[in-house]
Order: C-alpha cells, then sequence, then structure tokens
C-alpha cells in the first residue's frame, strides 16, 4: 500500500515538473494603460482620429504654398492599405481634407477621375454634362467645360502593418504615411508617419 501511495505521489511530482517546464514564461504583452490605440483590438474611429490630427498639425504647421500667392489647391489621391485588415482608407483622406478647409489654409479639388465616373468626380462630370447637353440650363449661367481648377498637390498614402505573436495575443503596429507631391515638379513637399499599436487577441 505504501509503496502505491510513494508511486503515486512520484507520478503527480513528474507531471507538475513536466507542466512546469513547457509553461510560457515572460511571454505575455506590456500593455502601458495609457498607450494610445490600446483601447480596443483593432483599428476604430478613435484610432483613424489619432492619425488624422496627427497629420493635419504636421502639413500646416510645414505650411503650404503656391507661386501666385493664392491658396493651393490639393487633390485627395489614393491611400493604399497593405494590411489584412479592413481599415476606412477613404474615411481617413477625408476627414484630413475636412480639417484642413477648416483651418482656410487650402482648398481640394474633387475632380481626380472622369473617366470612371465614380464617386465625387462622377458626380461633378454629371452636373457638367446636364449643364452643356441637356439644354435645359441657362446658358448665363451654365458652367463650360475646360474651367476646372488644377491640382497644386496631390495626397496620398500607405497604410503597414508588422504583428508578433506572443502566448496571450497578436501584437500588432500599424504606420500610417502620408505624402504631400507637387503635380507641377512631382516633388514631395511634405511627408509624415503615425504609428498606432494594437493588442489583437
Amino acid at each position: 500500500m505504501k509503496q502505491t501511495v510513494t508511486a503515486l505521489f512520484l507520478c503527480v511530482l513528474m507531471v507538475m515538473g513536466f507542466s512546469g517546464c513547457v509553461s510560457p514564461r515572460n511571454t505575455s504583452v506590456y500593455v502601458p494603460a495609457d498607450e494610445e490605440g490600446i483601447a480596443s483590438t483593432r483599428v476604430d474611429l478613435h484610432d483613424y482620429q489619432l492619425v488624422v490630427e496627427k497629420m493635419v498639425s504636421s502639413m500646416l504647421k510645414h505650411g503650404l504654398e503656391t507661386e501666385s500667392g493664392k491658396k493651393p489647391v490639393i487633390s485627395l489621391g489614393p491611400i493604399y492599405n497593405h494590411t489584412p485588415h479592413n481599415i476606412e482608407v477613404r474615411m481617413i483622406g477625408e476627414d484630413i481634407r475636412t480639417e484642413v478647409l477648416k483651418a482656410g489654409l487650402a482648398k481640394f479639388s474633387t475632380a481626380a477621375d472622369f473617366e470612371h465616373r465614380g464617386g465625387e468626380s462622377g458626380d461633378l462630370f454629371k452636373q457638367l454634362e446636364f449643364q452643356n447637353e441637356s439644354e435645359h440650363v441657362d446658358p448665363l449661367t451654365m458652367k463650360k467645360y475646360g474651367q476646372i481648377v488644377g491640382a497644386d498637390y496631390i495626397l496620398y498614402g500607405n497604410i503597414y502593418s508588422l504583428e508578433r505573436d506572443t502566448w496571450s495575443a497578436t501584437e500588432a503596429n500599424f504606420k500610417f504615411s502620408l505624402t504631400l507631391t507637387e503635380v507641377s515638379t512631382g516633388l514631395a513637399v511634405w511627408s509624415d508617419t503615425k504609428a498606432v499599436r494594437k493588442i489583437l487577441k
């Protein structure tokens, strides 16, 4: 009987010892309570606001100018999402446009692509087409073809993510990058990035 109890006790010790060997140690992700972006497990509206605030502040601090001294005209280019996650890239661009317009330091062109006649450009084209070809619009108020103001700059960007798996979660570092390029010269005149770290469950 004593031998049986002793054998069982040794087996328990061996199992406990083996479990201790394979248990993860120091594999959890350190999460500061006040770190930006950690409040949720995916890119959300708050993160968009962080990106927009950083980019608009940086762009306006850099300053925008044209040779004529007038307010520059910016066209929203594409923001490419290179991550496997669903990110509303168009929302970021539109929110940046809204904040820059509110600051009164630039204008934005919504005439970007007439070929596909979609989105804002498509609506603009349809209105021009209606005014010029429907014969329903007073010629004195008609807006003719060929008078759209050309953009001085194009704003485009990229979003990347680097992910690292741990025992308890996946740590993802999102990098939002935007660049402002002068259309006439092709020169980038401003660029900035914003990083947001998330703990994906």
